[in-house]
């Protein structure tokens, strides 16, 4: 686990704050040993990136307004759903429409670099990397974080 660790920090493909739990919870868990995990707490530290570990103002702002416009537009369709059954039902009509069905969302999306947790990859989630698509095969309740290249244990190419 220490050398797997390594390699990813080295990558300078994280986020700091979510690198420094893994290496303890690995040490906790009796997979590194306690000067591995002061080693690698301390180059985790140094060889972070602003632009991983630190989200700048205007991305989280970015990121704010699209989880706000998603919520716009749901509440919007919504409103209409309502208006057009408000409207069949004031014009004596019995035949309510049926709702426009809300497109599934792409099952395969391109892989996006996770920033931590909350946005990262679990059991059962597809992606698109390089072309090709990929499912999620980490073991329940693990967060990853690394794209195919970087980890190919937590991904199995779909077959189609």
């Amino acid at each position: 686990m220490y050398e797997i660790i390594k390699q990813v920090i080295l990558s300078g493909d994280y986020e700091l704050s979510d690198m420094l739990n893994k290496i303890k919870k690995n040490c906790v868990r009796g997979d590194i040993t306690d000067e591995q995990e002061t080693e690698l707490i301390a180059l985790a530290r140094e060889k972070a990136t602003p632009e991983n570990s630190y989200a700048g103002i205007q991305s989280q702002v970015d990121y704010m307004m699209e989880l706000l416009a998603e919520t716009i537009g749901t509440v919007t369709g919504l409103k209409q759903d309502v208006e057009a059954i408000k409207k069949a039902l004031e014009e004596g009509g019995t035949d309510i429409p049926e709702p426009e069905p809300e497109p599934e969302p792409d099952k395969y999306p391109e892989y996006k670099q996770p920033t931590g947790a909350h946005d990262a990859y679990y059991k059962g989630d597809g992606i698109t990397w390089k072309g090709e698509k990929y499912d999620c095969i980490a073991p329940d309740g693990v967060a990853v974080v690394w794209n195919p290249d970087e980890y190919p244990a937590y991904w199995k190419k779909v077959e189609e």
